[in-house]
């Protein structure tokens, strides 16, 4: 079995929300202020995600903090007003060369978006990956999304399993089981968290913002490179924790993190082990499995004391197997 590392803990990442919205769809601030409260909250980028409006905002970009151009894609729905239809994350992706023309600043687009049948939610994925985008199935389960589409539908990079703000009004945030039964039917799809922020109330105890995130693991900030990384799969999700180093090594999956209460490793179709220090009840930084070749996949989860997460993505068994052979 190949040894492989997925987070190099001797590598610089960077924090970024990829969904909020600002005054440009139903946002309480204009883009320049939510820049600057993620920046005051030690982020290093942000995607500004308005509904139906695309956004390029280069002139907010730094050599320490960058927006990613994109925008949230919705109303789309089989029985408008009832169903809860579909929202997408548009993302745009500088590492193709898109089919057709690229999307502009603040180019708007008209909802509701006409329903053609079971087809539509793929044309729509289809379509913003023509002009270059990658896509994000968002907030499953706020949108009871039916685990059947994980299946049915095809060509989005990653599903949205922590929404902040679907957490912070309905508590319906986590999107993991969405993202397991994707994996379990051989989808390769990656996990984000994101805020879905609005209002951004920067003296509120309990903020809206800054709840959910990606840490990616990038040779720099920059657009191309944090999305490239992302298309690799080299981040990790959190509401808290920090994942340090995750890899495989001698036939082992080791994890490395900060303090945190259990560590799982959630397996398929073999089960993986849930740890914790039990007995003591201190905190545990490390934890490691052994893989078993009949395993399809295998994602770490890190809770702490508070019950926050961080989430790796995950490690395709098959690929250390077929590199291991050639």
């Amino acid at each position: 079995m190949k040894n492989s590392i997925y987070l190099d803990g001797s590598k610089p990442t960077y924090k970024g929300n990829l969904h909020l919205h600002t005054d440009w769809s139903d946002g309480r601030l204009p883009a320049a202020k939510v820049v600057e409260v993620f920046k005051e909250k030690g982020y290093h980028f942000i995607s500004i995600s308005d509904h139906e409006v695309f956004t390029r905002t280069d002139e907010f970009n730094s050599d320490h903090f960058i927006t990613i151009p994109g925008m949230e894609r919705g109303g789309l729905n089989h029985v408008p007003d009832k169903d809860p239809g579909y929202h997408f994350g548009v993302i745009d992706d500088p590492t193709v060369e898109p089919e057709q023309e690229r999307f502009g600043h603040l180019q708007p687009f008209l909802t509701p978006i006409p329903w053609t049948g079971e087809q539509s939610p793929q044309l729509l994925i289809d379509e913003m990956r023509a002009h270059g985008n990658l896509v994000v199935f968002n907030h499953p389960e706020w949108h009871l999304t039916r685990f059947d589409d994980m299946v049915n539908y095809h060509n989005f990079f990653a599903i949205e399993i922590y929404n902040h703000s679907t957490e912070w009004s309905t508590a319906s945030s986590y999107g993991a089981a969405y993202w397991d039964h994707a994996l379990q039917n051989g989808k390769r799809v990656f996990g984000i968290a994101a805020d879905d922020s609005h209002g951004h109330y920067k003296n509120w105890k309990i903020p809206e913002y800054g709840g959910g995130w990606v840490q990616v693991q990038s040779e720099a900030l920059t657009h191309y490179e944090i999305v490239k990384s992302l298309k690799e799969g080299r981040f990790y999700s959190s509401t808290g924790p920090e994942i340090h180093s995750l890899k495989v090594e001698e036939g082992q999956l080791k994890i490395e993190c900060s303090p945190c209460k259990f560590i799982m490793f959630k397996a398929f179709p073999l089960r993986g082990p849930f740890l914790g220090k039990f007995d003591s009840g201190e905190p545990m930084t490390s934890a490691s499995m052994p893989i078993d070749e009949e395993m399809t996949y295998i994602r770490v989860e890190c809770i702490d004391f508070e019950g926050n997460v961080a989430w790796s993505n995950p490690v395709f068994v098959t690929d250390l197997l077929e590199e291991a052979q050639k």
